[in-house]
C-alpha cells in the first residue's frame, strides 16, 4: 500500500501502472470522441488519467494521477471514473485527495498504425480513420509526494478525415 499522506521514502513502492486495470473510452452519447484511458491501482487506491487527443494524427497525451484515501472502496473509485466520462450519474463519489498534472514532457507516442475506417456510430455525421497508437509514460517523482514506473501501452484512436 502507498502511503498518500507526507512525502514518499526511497523505501516505498512505486505506483506502476502497467500492473493496473485498464478503462478505456473512445466513445461518448455523440459518438466517437477523443481517447480516454484510466489504470486503476487497488491496492494504492491511485488512477492515472490519460486522454489521447483525436483532432489529428499528433495525438497529444495529457494525463493525471490521482490518489484516493484509503478507505475508498473498488466500487467506489469505479463509480468515480464512470463520472469522468459519462453523465455523472452517481452523486456519492470519492474525492481524489491528491490531484496532479503528469509532467509535460512524460508523455511520448512511439508509434501509430491505421487500422481502418468508421462511421461515427452517434448523431454526430462523419468518417473517422482509426489508430492503434503506442505511447511511453516516462517514469517520474512528483516533488517527493509520489513515484510513477514508466507504462508502454497501445490505445485505439479515432480521427475524423
Amino acid at each position: 500500500m502507498v502511503t498518500i499522506f507526507g512525502p514518499v521514502s526511497q523505501a516505498e513502492p512505486v505506483l506502476d501502472f502497467s500492473k493496473a486495470k485498464k478503462e478505456e473510452i473512445r466513445h461518448s452519447m455523440m459518438g466517437l470522441r477523443d481517447t480516454l484511458v484510466f489504470y486503476r491501482l487497488k491496492d494504492s487506491n491511485a488512477i492515472l488519467q490519460l486522454g489521447v487527443g483525436n483532432k489529428d494524427e499528433t495525438f497529444p497525451v495529457t494525463g493525471k494521477v490521482h490518489l484516493f484515501a484509503p478507505k475508498v472502496s473498488e466500487e467506489g473509485l469505479k463509480k468515480w471514473i464512470n463520472n469522468q466520462h459519462s453523465d455523472g450519474r452517481f452523486v456519492d463519489i470519492p474525492k481524489p485527495v491528491l490531484t496532479k498534472e503528469l509532467p509535460k514532457d512524460a508523455a511520448k507516442i512511439l508509434s501509430k498504425k491505421a487500422t481502418g475506417v468508421s462511421k461515427n456510430p452517434g448523431p454526430g455525421k462523419g468518417i473517422f480513420r482509426n489508430f492503434e497508437v503506442k505511447f511511453q509514460i516516462r517514469a517520474f517523482e512528483h516533488e517527493g509526494e509520489f513515484k510513477v514506473a514508466s507504462i508502454t501501452d497501445t490505445v485505439k484512436v479515432s480521427v475524423k478525415k
